[in-house]
């Protein structure tokens, strides 16, 4: 069977970010899976408030596991940080639930922030260090022995990211990297809707602050029917290249 994993730092990360991917490779019978760091207790409790702060991270985790029922997610891990704190955790222990996660589902992809977190945030940035780390240590039989799983290496691992010319157009405040080193471009709108329903019904708390909100809704929805990924870590043989998709080249 094949396996995809997503290691994320917030709840609604999954949706607005990879959504149409997890939903895409969901209908095609892979195994998706998903670890998420934090309950997002630190986020808006909604436009109007749907709960009071101290119900937010119960909220949200429901919010959550409604999106992954929509999304096709069968696997999920909520770990027990509190949202905002991830760049001060410890880092090996971040990193040693995520070597777990990887050794526990043996997926063929895994997917996690690039090194600017998609918006720079801080919690986001924690994931994609502690993800490149596991990534490789996963594979090390030595590496975290006290989890008692045997290693694992995955053969691919890819950041979610934007293409500078669509940063550029539409007016993204936030970094992108240069188009060649896109290397998977996916065309999600057969699974827009259920993107939609995610981040706008299942995330009801965060529904307020849409990505690319400065856009038109026909064209925001638009730029968000292609996800984007840079393949930042292989275990094929031969150079990285352009893709198809994210499983390309895997037996």
């Amino acid at each position: 069977m094949r396996r995809l994993l997503g290691l994320f730092a917030h709840p609604d990360d999954e949706s607005r970010i990879v959504g149409g991917t997890l939903a895409k490779y969901a209908s095609e019978g892979v195994a998706v899976s998903l670890v998420v760091a934090t309950r997002g207790e630190a986020g808006p409790c909604g436009e109007p408030p749907l709960c009071t702060p101290e119900e937010l991270p119960q909220v949200r985790e429901a919010e959550l596991r409604e999106a992954c029922a929509i999304l096709g997610v069968t696997d999920l891990t909520i770990l027990d940080y509190r949202d905002g704190t991830l760049p001060a955790v410890d880092r090996s222990e971040l990193t040693g639930h995520l070597v777990a996660a990887i050794r526990r589902i043996r997926p063929q992809v895994v997917l996690t922030f690039g090194p600017e977190g998609r918006t720079l945030h801080p919690d986001h940035i924690a994931i994609h260090h502690a993800a490149t780390a596991a990534f490789a240590l996963a594979a090390v039989p030595a590496a975290y022995p006290e989890q008692g799983r045997p290693a694992h290496a995955a053969p691919k691992l890819y950041e979610t990211t934007l293409p500078e010319s669509l940063v550029r157009a539409i007016t993204w405040g936030f970094p992108g990297i240069p188009d060649e080193e896109v290397t998977v471009a996916l065309d999600v709108s057969p699974w827009l809707a259920q993107k939609k329903q995610a981040t706008n019904e299942a995330h009801r708390t965060q529904a307020h602050d849409q990505p690319f909100a400065n856009l038109p809704e026909e064209e925001r929805w638009q730029a968000l029917s292609v996800e984007y990924f840079r393949l930042a870590a292989s275990r094929l043989p031969g150079p990285p290249r352009h893709e198809p998709d994210l499983f390309a080249g895997i037996p």
